[in-house]
């Protein structure tokens, strides 16, 4: 007995310390991802898919939840959504299977930054609808917690709302946003935070100048600069470095707003300023706008092209380790920038120059997916009209250049007329493959459908025969009338002709809908129109449905008038019409 207990407690603290040592591991590949997932997104995927493995499929734990959401976010910078897409999910999923006790919110039905992850990945991808779908789910689940103005909680609300107010504002509605944005504004006042506020009024300002509404605009300008003069002389450590960078993205929305305005001198002085605060923080971003960029463009403004151009590569050969290197952003901000420089030397004449700018745009596009290809093909085309100028200047003639380029048109005219051509007979080809297809299909179910027309025609002279040979034969009176009533119950029952109604309609489907909505005929027209509609006699339709052949002749003609035709007009043409 002892030895089992041994064994077992052995087999328990080899368990416990296997399971101590997995969980340890998987806390270290979390902190790798989260490390890596700015500066090497691939690294950090690396990581967390090694996460994954290692505690297999069945694990269940925050840790590995925390794991999926990263991941996820990972999978976005990438541009990946559809896989993004799937470890958020995931990620919701195992939180649902988390005991209560060990969720990061646990009185909360989903993780709502995971709702706003979602949210936002919609949003790129311009599915506003489920985007804000999204986003109020976060807010639902944003007030679920307890503490009513927690940091986590306002921020949470705050960021929600923003990204509703931006939903409204990319579909033009403005006051709708407006709306979101001051919502947003109070919540942040609650939260006494005077970063959060200074950035909420950067968000409104970007909003109002946006619409052209620079007088509320510069109001939140004047604004955010009073509390930030109040808040440097209070706020201490990482709050007031926070503040100190929102201001300056509010320096530099600004700025945007007066160069925008041809307020050139005093753009600048907004920008330098902006500049001046983030260099002194060692911060840098791409998400608001491009300082550097700015500052050139309010030189060239001025006819500095000179310092425009030292501005700009300045700021592309500095070592300063963006906020979101691996981040498309980043690389389009810096294609904006060789683009820009670019411009500045086609002005200054630096034909040299301009071919190297033009190698670097490629090698850069190259990595990046969602740049405007229009801006850099304009520009690329127009350094290879000056390059085969120059080159060629004393050879060619305006009038030779044109007919190059009206050769290579027609060239490409003709490519793709041959190129329609082609793909119009491939169309043309699977459009004939489908609709014999679809003939044979239709053929299929109209045999079926003649054969149970003839069922009950065949059924009905079958049972007549039987009526006929009673009235011949000797018969107790009452028990031949009793058999004569079931027959002819038997010959008009509605059974059948339920069956050949739902036969019918899977081959017609929009056929008694038509005539119902048309016409509001009774059951016995539209079947007698189905029955014309079938290329039946009156003889036929005379035996199916167990009348005389009068009688057939009779409701033609009542359904000629229900449907109001001409006498002109024939009642089989027009049934036959009728799809």
């Amino acid at each position: 007995m002892k030895k089992i207990i041994l064994v077992f407690l052995f087999i328990l603290i080899s368990f416990f310390g296997n399971s101590q040592t997995l969980n340890e591991e998987t806390s270290a590949l979390l902190d790798s991802l989260n490390k890596y997932k700015f500066l090497d997104s691939s690294k950090a995927l690396n990581y967390g898919l090694q996460a994954l493995e290692i505690n297999g499929p069945g694990a269940i734990s925050q840790d590995i939840t925390d794991i999926n959401v990263v991941i996820g976010e990972v999978l976005f910078y990438q541009n990946n959504f559809a896989k993004s897409i799937e470890y958020y999910i995931a990620a919701l999923n195992m939180h649902n299977l988390l005991p209560i006790k060990d969720r990061l919110h646990k009185y909360v039905n989903e993780p709502p930054w995971i709702l706003v992850a979602l949210g936002n990945l919609y949003f790129k991808i311009e599915r506003f609808e489920i985007a804000e779908k999204k986003y109020l789910e976060a807010i639902d689940n944003f007030n679920l917690f307890e503490e009513e103005f927690s940091i986590d909680k306002i921020n949470g609300l705050s960021t929600s709302k923003t990204n509703i107010a931006a939903i409204y504002s990319t579909k033009g509605d403005v006051q709708k946003a407006e709306s979101q944005y001051k919502d947003v504004l109070e919540l942040r006042k609650k939260n006494n935070n005077a970063a959060f506020t200074i950035y909420q009024y950067m968000e409104m300002m970007r909003f109002y100048y946006k619409y052209n509404m620079t007088e509320k605009g510069d109001d939140l300008y004047d604004l955010a600069t009073s509390l930030y003069k109040e808040s440097i002389d209070i706020e201490k450590g990482d709050r007031l470095k926070e503040v100190k960078i929102w201001y300056s993205y509010v320096l530099s929305v600004y700025g945007s707003n007066l160069l925008k305005l041809k307020k050139i001198k005093e753009a600048l002085i907004s920008f330098n300023e902006s500049k001046k605060i983030t260099v002194a923080q060692n911060h840098n971003t791409t998400v608001y706008p491009d300082v550097d960029l700015e500052i050139a463009k309010c030189y060239y403004e001025l006819q500095s092209y000179n310092k425009a151009e030292n501005v700009l590569l300045e700021a592309l050969n500095s070592n300063i380790v963006l906020l979101e290197p691996n981040n498309s952003n980043s690389d389009k901000k810096r294609l904006e920038k060789l683009i820009f420089l670019s411009k500045i030397y086609n002005i200054q004449g630096k034909k040299t120059e301009i071919i190297k700018v033009k190698d670097s745009i490629i090698k850069n596009y190259q990595k990046q997916d969602d740049l405007d290809f229009n801006i850099i093909e304009n520009r690329l085309v127009l350094y290879e009209k000056e390059k085969e100028i120059n080159k060629n200047k004393l050879e060619k003639t305006r009038l030779t250049y044109t007919t190059y380029i009206g050769l290579l048109s027609f060239i490409i005219i003709i490519i793709a007329f041959f190129a329609r051509f082609k793909f119009q007979r491939e169309r043309n080809s699977r459009l004939e493959l489908e609709k014999n297809e679809v003939s044979l299909k239709l053929e299929s179910k109209n045999r079926e459908l003649v054969s149970k027309a003839n069922f009950i025609l065949q059924r009905n002279e079958y049972l007549k025969n039987i009526i006929s040979k009673l009235n011949k034969s000797e018969v107790n009176e009452q028990s031949f009338r009793r058999v004569k009533k079931e027959v002819s119950e038997l010959i008009s029952s509605e059974k059948s002709y339920e069956e050949f109604d739902k036969i019918f309609t899977n081959v017609y489907p929009k056929f008694y809908k038509i005539l119902n909505d048309k016409h509001n005929l009774s059951q016995t027209y539209l079947r007698l129109a189905a029955y014309i509609r079938m290329n039946q006699s009156n003889n036929e339709i005379a035996k199916i449905c167990g009348v005389s052949i009068r009688t057939v002749e009779t409701q033609r003609y009542r359904l000629s008038k229900l449907l109001t035709l001409d006498k002109s007009e024939n009642l089989n043409s027009y049934i036959q019409r009728i799809n």
